[in-house]
């Protein structure tokens, strides 16, 4: 029997769909800092917690695609029916438990430790949610200590001269439900563990609390950080509001990297206000909360104010463009249709109500569905028109091809209806838009007039 640290050939198959298809649900994955992974010395991945399996893929996802990764998770997805928690077993899932999971059960982490040390004793990596839970407020919470016991415990059993290496991530996800968002992995410097062995010898606390300090503020200059308790909703407004303005100050261009880029600058930004200058914070959260309410009146978005008004004309120009372009996409729409809306109905079914989970349940069921759609399909079509049997290798990668179409014309009918919406709020609600242009504009100031 393999151990959890060997990839064996099942395992690899599986792996390669699994990538391959989580790529495919991310319209853009942007990853940063891959010379930072030690080559040839144990490694802890430390990702920020945002959102429950994704976060997990997108280490899974990172070269080399032959390294074993091997994760911890909280122990009560292994109260699941055997078979899927042999599924889980055979994705290389061990178990973490918790204090809330019972203080009788904290012993056996013993075991998931001493195989965890195993783990990075051959050379393979393990990924630790240091935060140890998730949520989806844009911020680093509170780390855990059990990623740095496995460290600890791990580097002792080391030979002289190697080390275990943390290695800081920090995620980004374009949004927490859609798909066909972007996707950004920023991977920090490696901590070595060797750096704090010494003072752990002499006390595992101040070792522990000072590495723990550290990959703190390594997440939080890694992600987008807001961690203001009071004015959360206010900065994450601010941040959003302001991000095309930021980019512009900096002088870059307007990419996915560096809006990223800027957002964090702004994160930081805010999180230096509400500390320094509490008089300004209060007139900015009454602004984003007025900002707020006023795009609630006109039902329109935010990024929409980023748009210029549209002409009349270039709203009739939208709407023949979409009727062109509806004759190519239709097949796409007609053979994804029903897998898309089955995977989209699962979270219902299911009654999830946490919205951290809904793009996990999205890509998982969809990774089922679309396959037995494709195939079913492709069968049918097969049997109905009496074409030679070989024909499925050509029908499931036309299935395939139809729904990237077909998401490409929401995306174009999304962009006119953005104009559309825009052009009726300037006719029919002008004041109401002007107001908020001005907000938006006092929103801007107050930030980008102290960022440098």
């Amino acid at each position: 029997m393999s151990k959890i640290f060997e990839n064996t050939l099942p395992y690899l198959i599986a792996k390669s769909y699994v990538v391959w298809s989580f790529k495919q649900y991310y319209d853009e994955i942007i990853i940063l800092g891959l010379e930072n992974i030690p080559k040839d010395e144990p490694v802890i991945f430390a990702p920020n917690h945002l959102n429950a399996l994704m976060d997990a893929l997108a280490i899974l996802s990172l070269p080399p695609c032959k390294q074993p990764k091997v994760f911890l998770s909280r122990s009560d997805v292994f109260k699941l029916p055997e078979p899927v928690v042999k599924f889980i077993r055979f994705a290389k899932i061990m178990p973490a438990y918790r204090i809330r999971d019972g203080y009788e059960n904290l012993t056996k982490n013993k075991n998931t430790f001493e195989a965890a040390d195993e783990v990075l004793l051959h050379n393979a990596a393990i990924c630790i949610m240091p935060e140890g839970d998730q949520g989806t407020e844009r911020k680093i919470r509170p780390l855990v200590k059990g990623i740095f016991r496995i460290a600890f415990s791990a580097q002792q059993r080391l030979p002289e001269g190697k080390s275990v290496n943390i290695i800081p991530v920090g995620i980004d996800l374009g949004d927490f439900i859609r798909f066909g968002q972007h996707l950004i992995i920023q991977i920090g410097k490696p901590i070595k563990v060797t750096d704090y062995l010494d003072s752990y010898i002499e006390s595992q606390a101040v070792a522990t609390n000072a590495i723990k300090q550290k990959l703190q503020t390594d997440l939080e200059d890694l992600a987008l950080h807001l961690g203001s308790e009071k004015h959360y909703d206010c900065f994450a407004t601010a941040v959003e509001t302001t991000n095309t303005a930021m980019i512009k100050a900096l002088a870059l261009k307007d990419n996915t990297s560096n809006r990223f880029l800027a957002r964090k600058k702004l994160g930081k930004l805010l999180m230096r206000l509400e500390k320094e200058e509490p008089e300004v914070t209060e007139q900015l959260d009454s602004a984003c909360k007025k900002y707020k309410s006023e795009l609630q009146k006109v039902k329109i978005s935010h990024n929409i104010l980023e748009r210029s008004i549209p002409s009349k004309f270039k709203v009739i120009i939208n709407s023949i463009i979409i009727l062109f372009s509806l004759i190519p996409a239709l097949p796409g729409f007609i053979l994804n249709g029903l897998p898309f809306i089955l995977s989209s109905q699962v979270p219902n079914i299911l009654k999830i109500e946490f919205k951290g989970f809904y793009s996990s349940v999205f890509y998982g069921s969809g990774i089922i569905l679309f396959p037995l759609f494709y195939i079913l399909q492709s069968v049918i079509f097969i049997l109905a028109f009496a074409l030679p049997w070989w024909f499925v290798f050509i029908l499931i990668p036309l299935h395939y091809l139809t729904g990237k179409i077909a998401f490409r014309f929401y995306r174009i009918v999304k962009s006119a209806y953005s104009d559309l919406k825009l052009y009726s709020v300037s006719k029919k609600q002008p004041n109401e838009l002007k107001t908020l242009q001005k907000l938006r504009q006092q929103i801007t100031e107050i930030l980008i007039t102290r960022a440098f």
